[in-house]
C-alpha cells in the first residue's frame, strides 16, 4: 500500500498536487474535469454538457467519458471493462537494484496512493459475480425480509432519540444503517458504537477513488479501513470457534477468510454509506416534491418506486470509472487497453432519449431495467440489495412516524464528492 511508505508531508504533497492538476484541467471548460473537480458547478448542467460532447468523448482528464444511457449500459455490461486496472494483475517488475527517484512532476495515480484493495472495491467482474452468488441467499429479497422488524425498530429508535428537530443524516440515516449492518454481520453489541464510528470515518471512500481528498480526510479513511479490518478479523476468529446465525458465519462456510473479511468490509464501509446516502437523497427529493411525499404518506407501498426513481434521478453512485482490460470498440470509438472509460451514471439517468421529462422526479414512471449505479459485475452491486432494503424500510417508517416532516435548512453535501454527491446534513422537523 503506497500510503504506508509515504510520510505525512509526502502524502499531503501528492494529494495537493492531484487536486491542483484536477483544478487546472477544469479551467479548460472540460465538463468531466469540472465534475471531478467538484467545486460548486451545477453537476446536472455538467452532465448535459458531457452528453453534448458526443456518445463517447475524450476528456482532457485522460479518460473517455459518456453520459448517454445506451452507451453507459453497454460499458457497464462489457466484460472487457472493469473497475480493476490491468496493471493490478501484472507480474511485478524484477528488482534491478536501486530504483530511480520519481521526478517532482511524476505523481502516482490515486489507485496507487489510496488503493483500498482490501475493501473489495477493485475486485474484477468474475470475482464480483461469484461473490454475488454467495451473497444471494444472505442478502436477496427473501433473506432480507426477516430483518424487516429490526430495521423498522431501528428507524423508530433513531427518530425517538432525535426529537422534534434533527439532522436526518447524522441522527437517523447513519445510526440506522450502521446498526442493521452490524447486526447482520454478527458484530457483538458491545462493539456497535465502534463499528458505527468506523463507518462514519470511512464516509467518502468511494469519492476518494476519483477525487483526491484532503490529507486529514485521507488519514481518517486509512485509519477507519484499518480499524474495521481489525474489528472484522477478531469477529472472524470468534466465528471460526463458535459459528453463529449471521452473515460472517455463513460466508466462512463458503469461501476463504481473507475474502470474507474483504467482502464484509465492503458491506460495512461502503454498504452503510450507500444506504444512508440513498435514504437521504430520497427524503430530500420527496420534501422538494410535496405531491410525491403526500402520495407516499397515503400509500407506503410506493416506497420501492421512490427508491427506484431516486436511483435514476439522484443515485448514490454518480460516476463509475472503468478500465479497458483489452483493446475494444465502444460507441464506434477505438478504446486501447489500459484506457479509462468513465460512465456519468447520474447524467445517463437523465438522458431524454430514454426517459420522458428526465429532469422531473416522478416515482410513478416506469422503472423497468437495471439501475446503472448498481450494475451487475461491479463491487457496488454487492451491497445494493441492502441499500435498497434499508432505504425502503426507512421511507415507510418515516412516512408513518413523521408525516409532517419538513426541511428546516439547506441540504449540505460533502466537498470533493464527485462519485456519491453525498448529503452530509439534512435538517428537518416534524
Amino acid at each position: 500500500m503506497v500510503t504506508m511508505t509515504l510520510t505525512e508531508s509526502e502524502l499531503g504533497r501528492v494529494l495537493l498536487t492531484h487536486r491542483g492538476v484536477q483544478w487546472i484541467i477544469g479551467t479548460k471548460d472540460d465538463p468531466y474535469a469540472l465534475l471531478v473537480r467538484a467545486a460548486g458547478d451545477d453537476p446536472h448542467r455538467l452532465g448535459e454538457l458531457i452528453r453534448e460532447r458526443g456518445l463517447l468523448y475524450r476528456s482532457s482528464a485522460d479518460a473517455w467519458v459518456t453520459a448517454h444511457h445506451e452507451v453507459a449500459a453497454a460499458a457497464l455490461g462489457d466484460p472487457r471493462l472493469s473497475v480493476r486496472h490491468p496493471d493490478a494483475d501484472a507480474p511485478a517488475a524484477p528488482d534491478e537494484g536501486e530504483q530511480r527517484e520519481p521526478m517532482p512532476w511524476e505523481v502516482p495515480a490515486l489507485r496507487e496512493i489510496l488503493p483500498f484493495d482490501e475493501v473489495f472495491l477493485t475486485a474484477g467482474r468474475a470475482d464480483c459475480e461469484r461473490v454475488r452468488d454467495l451473497l444471494e441467499p444472505l442478502l436477496g429479497g427473501k433473506a432480507l425480509e426477516r430483518w424487516r422488524p429490526a430495521a423498522d425498530e431501528a428507524v423508530r429508535r433513531a427518530l425517538a432519540a432525535a426529537g422534534g428537530g434533527f439532522d436526518l443524516r447524522t441522527e437517523v440515516a447513519d445510526p440506522f444503517a450502521a446498526r442493521i449492518v452490524a447486526e447482520l454481520l454478527g458484530v457483538p453489541q458491545e462493539e456497535y458504537d465502534r463499528f458505527a464510528q468506523l463507518c462514519r470515518g470511512a464516509a467518502g471512500l468511494l469519492d476518494a477513488t476519483v477525487c483526491s481528498p484532503h490529507l486529514r480526510t485521507a488519514r481518517e479513511l486509512i485509519a477507519s479501513v484499518e480499524g474495521m479490518r481489525s474489528l472484522l478479523t477478531g469477529l472472524i476468529a470468534r466465528r471460526r470457534e463458535d459459528c453463529g446465525d449471521d452473515l460472517v458465519s455463513a460466508l466462512l462456510a463458503a469461501t476463504h477468510e481473507d475474502e470474507v473479511r474483504s467482502v464484509c468490509m465492503l458491506l460495512a464501509l461502503v454498504g452503510t454509506e450507500l444506504a444512508a446516502t440513498l435514504f437521504c437523497d430520497a427524503v430530500a427529493e420527496l420534501l422538494e416534491h410535496p405531491a410525491a411525499w403526500r402520495s407516499l404518506r397515503e400509500d407506503p407501498g410506493l416506497a420501492p418506486a421512490v427508491v427506484e426513481e431516486t436511483l435514476r434521478y439522484a443515485p448514490p453512485v454518480r460516476l463509475v470509472p472503468l478500465y479497458a482490460v483489452e483493446d475494444l470498440e465502444l460507441a464506434g470509438t477505438a478504446v486501447a487497453a489500459g484506457s479509462q472509460v468513465v460512465v456519468a451514471v447520474e447524467a445517463a439517468g437523465r438522458d431524454a432519449a430514454v426517459h420522458a421529462e428526465p429532469a422531473a422526479f416522478d416515482p410513478a414512471r416506469d422503472a423497468t431495467g437495471e439501475r446503472p449505479a448498481f450494475a451487475t459485475g461491479l463491487p457496488t452491486s454487492l451491497p445494493a440489495p441492502l441499500a435498497r432494503f434499508l432505504t425502503e424500510r426507512g421511507l415507510r417508517v418515516l412516512a408513518a412516524e413523521a408525516p409532517d416532516l419538513r426541511r428546516t435548512g439547506p441540504v449540505l453535501r460533502r466537498l470533493r464528492s464527485g462519485v456519491t454527491g453525498a448529503v452530509i446534513a439534512l435538517p428537518v422537523a416534524g
